[in-house]
C-alpha cells in the first residue's frame, strides 16, 4: 500500500539501541547512508553522554540498530549493523557499519566448478550467520578457483562474471539481518509517495542520470519503488539525518 503524501509530519522519533541499550534521549545527531552501490551502509551517532554512562561498556563489535518514523506509527529499520569505533571527545562520536563487515572478514579457499552463479553465491554465504535471499540465475560458471579471498571479493566476483556473460546487473545489500542478491525488482508497488509542494522540500535532476529529493522523516530504504508526483521509481540511494528532527534525502530513477 502507498503512504499518503498527506501523511501528517508531526511527532518525529528515532530508536536507538546500542549494545543492547536504548540511547535515543542521548543522540543529539545522527547520519545514515545507505547506497545500493556501495559496499557498506554506514551511520554516525554523536551522543550526549557527558559523564560517559552509556559508553564507557561499548566496545567495536557490539550490535546498533536504528530505526525512524513518527509517533503511534510503525517504526521502519534504516541501519542494523556494528560499531566501528568509539570517539573520546564530548558529544560522543559512534561509527557503525552493517554486517558487510561479516563479508570482509571472513576468507574463502576453494575452487567452484560447473556451479551456477547463484549455487556459488549461496555457498561462499552459507556459513556467515546472515539470512539468504539469492535470484536463481542459472549462468553455469565451468570453473571459478577462490585462493584466500574475502566473501566480499569472491561476491563481487561472481558479480562481475555474470554482467561479462550475459549483460545482467546483479546487486547485493544486506538487510534486517538477510543477505539480498539479484537484479533490480521494480514490480512492486510504490511503497510511498512524494509530491512537490506536499512533503518535497527541494529537487534537482543530475547529470549522472539520478533525480534528487529532500523530505522530511521517510519510512523509505534504497532498492524500493516509491511514486514521485505519481510516477513510479526505484530508489538507489538515501542519507537519514537527524538533528531536532529528520530530512530524507533521496536519490532515485525513473522507472520507465
Amino acid at each position: 500500500m502507498v503512504s499518503s503524501a498527506y501523511t501528517s509530519y508531526l511527532n518525529p522519533m528515532i530508536d536507538v539501541t546500542l549494545a543492547g541499550k536504548t540511547i535515543s534521549p542521548l543522540v543529539s545527531r545522527l547520519g545514515v547512508v545507505s547506497d545500493l552501490l556501495g559496499k557498506a551502509d554506514t551511520c554516525v551517532l554523536m551522543v550526549a553522554d557527558y559523564c560517559r554512562s552509556v559508553v564507557e561498556s561499548v566496545k567495536q563489535g557490539d550490535p546498533l540498530i536504528i530505526k525512524w518514523g513518527y509517533v503511534g506509527d510503525e517504526l521502519v529499520e534504516i541501519f542494523r549493523g556494528v560499531v566501528r569505533s568509539v570517539g573520546i571527545a564530548d558529544p560522543v562520536v559512534v561509527r557503525g557499519i552493517d554486517y558487510n563487515t561479516i563479508l570482509n572478514s571472513k576468507r574463502v579457499q576453494v575452487t567452484f566448478e560447473d556451479e551456477t552463479a547463484a549455487g556459488i553465491i549461496r555457498a561462499v554465504l552459507a556459513d556467515t550467520g546472515l539470512g539468504l535471499d539469492v535470484e536463481d540465475c542459472q549462468l553455469e560458471i565451468n570453473r571459478l578457483p577462490f585462493f584466500d579471498r574475502t566473501v566480499r571479493e569472491c561476491v563481487d566476483a561472481v558479480s562481475e562474471l555474470v554482467r561479462k556473460e550475459t549483460g545482467e546487473e546483479y546487486f547485493d545489500y544486506i538487510r534486517e539481518g538477510v543477505f539480498h542478491w539479484g537484479m533490480k525488482d521494480v514490480s512492486g508497488s510504490p511503497v510511498h509517495s512524494f509530491r512537490m509542494g506536499v512533503n518535497i522540500i527541494r529537487q534537482e535532476a543530475r547529470q549522472d542520470g539520478l533525480s534528487f529529493m529532500e523530505t522530511l522523516v521517510a519510512p523509505v530504504r534504497h532498492s524500493e519503488v516509491i511514486e514521485v508526483d505519481g510516477e513510479k521509481c526505484f530508489v538507489m540511494k538515501v542519507e537519514y539525518i537527524w538533528e531536532s528532527g529528520g530530512r530524507t534525502r533521496i536519490w532515485y530513477e525513473h522507472i520507465g
